[in-house]
């Protein structure tokens, strides 16, 4: 069993797609169809279950990968921790997302004090930032929802809620509260299904016993101003109602009673993962300093 074979398994396990995999590697994509068929002959069983264009990791696949992730995260940690006592370990922060709102204001803080890190981001929806922080690509990860799981440490930054975002002459505009089924027949505004809050709006109206009737997908700024044109309704993060830009005079805010809408904003990272000064210094300035 080679290193490269295992680099090779890494990616196309994550993408789930051998082309996609074969360009990220900057190789030829039947060269990597050979080198997983044969990892795949060297462990006598399939590690993936082709369909198409498409793979995707089957039960023994899953579980190879388990222990990949884990081998290539020590030995990136390794590599920390000789760097740190060699002294040439780099100032920088590996940092993924599923929303950059959730970064608005404290990372603008932290690197005007901190101006000699350098701060690689990504965002992404959850399960792919989820990957990126248990592949080793991140060395943290701020989401929402917050990210938990086997080998995965979690702090939570803010407890939030998600309400409910009418026009000024909706027939419930002067409501206070309401329970979500009420809208269950209403137009809905939404975000796009690549975002990751449109995922966690459309479970919340699954728990309320319905589907929404989406009739726009459209980003956060057009969400506001389709609002006011009265098109539809929306559910937002209470934290992103709250921002000074958002206009509310045209718009009225519905707390949700039911279903329960409490989310957290999480910082994950990796059990045993190695961190360096710099790490260490950049999780201490977001926990005491966080706020969005």
């Amino acid at each position: 069993m080679e290193f490269q074979q295992l680099q090779y398994f890494q990616i196309a396990a994550k993408t789930q797609n051998f082309s996609q995999a074969a360009n990220e590697l900057n190789i030829s994509q039947p060269s990597l169809s050979i080198t997983i068929s044969r990892l795949e002959d060297e462990l006598k069983v399939r590690l993936f279950d082709r369909k198409g264009r498409n793979v995707q990791l089957n039960e023994a696949g899953t579980i190879f990968l388990r222990r990949v992730n884990n081998m290539f995260s020590e030995l990136d940690s390794a590599k920390r921790e000789v760097a740190a006592i060699t002294g040439k370990q780099a100032r920088q922060i590996s940092l993924s997302t599923t929303g950059a709102p959730l970064l608005s204001g404290v990372l603008k803080n932290y690197i005007q004090s901190h101006q000699e890190v350098v701060i690689n981001q990504k965002c992404g929806i959850l399960d792919a930032v989820k990957k990126e922080l248990v592949s080793g690509e991140s060395d943290f990860c701020i989401t929402l929802p917050a990210i938990r799981g086997e080998n995965i440490e979690c702090r939570i930054l803010k407890e939030d809620e998600i309400v409910l975002i009418v026009p000024e002459n909706h027939r419930f505009a002067q409501r206070k509260s309401i329970k979500l089924a009420e809208v269950a027949d209403d137009d809905f505004i939404t975000l796009p299904l690549n975002y990751n809050f449109r995922e966690v709006a459309d479970l919340l109206c699954q728990a309320a016993g319905f589907m929404p009737k989406v009739v726009f997908e459209v980003d956060d700024i057009l969400m506001q101003e389709l609002i006011e044109l009265e098109k539809g309704i929306t559910l937002m993060p209470l934290y992103l109602v709250n921002r000074p830009h958002v206009r509310r005079h045209n718009l009225r805010m519905l707390k949700i009673t039911e279903p329960d809408t409490h989310i957290q904003i999480g910082l994950s990272w990796l059990k045993n993962r190695y961190f360096s000064e710099t790490a260490k210094q950049f999780y201490d300035f977001i926990i005491q300093n966080y706020q969005i």
